[in-house]
């Protein structure tokens, strides 16, 4: 009886097991933010917290596993769905940049191996609102 319940039992574990291998493997698709703008910035994340982006410096804001064998660009990225830099002025964060909805002709994008996606958004001082 005990032999009987493992091989009805066994194959789903496995099925299962395979699945989830299935769901952690596939296509990243990473979403950057360069600042080239001379000050320091500050995205305003869709959880309601700041995360510096220091002057000359690359954040990663998010990234998305897929199967498929396309990159996902930043307007169907359900890591984020909109993005506001706020600079900081006299202890005040005041906005700067935003992007409501976000647009992918703003992003550049590379491919860096056959599994692996970037999108950039460049912030140079002429983006950002005085």
């Amino acid at each position: 009886m005990k032999k009987l319940v493992l091989l009805v039992v066994a194959p789903f574990l496995m099925a299962t097991q395979c699945d989830d291998d299935f769901d952690n493997s596939g296509f990243v698709t990473t979403y950057f933010i360069q600042n080239d703008s001379g000050a320091d910035l500050y995205l305003l994340g869709d959880d309601g917290q700041f995360m510096e982006i220091p002057d000359q410096a690359a954040a990663e804001i998010g990234s998305e596993l897929n199967n498929i064998t396309e990159a996902i660009p930043p307007s169907q990225s359900g890591t984020f769905v909109q993005v506001r830099l706020y600079r900081m002025e006299n202890d005040n964060f005041i906005l700067a940049y935003q992007q409501n909805p976000v647009s992918d002709r703003d992003w550049t994008f590379s491919e860096h191996n056959q599994n692996t996606f970037e999108y950039s958004l460049i912030i140079t001082a002429d983006l950002i609102t005085p």
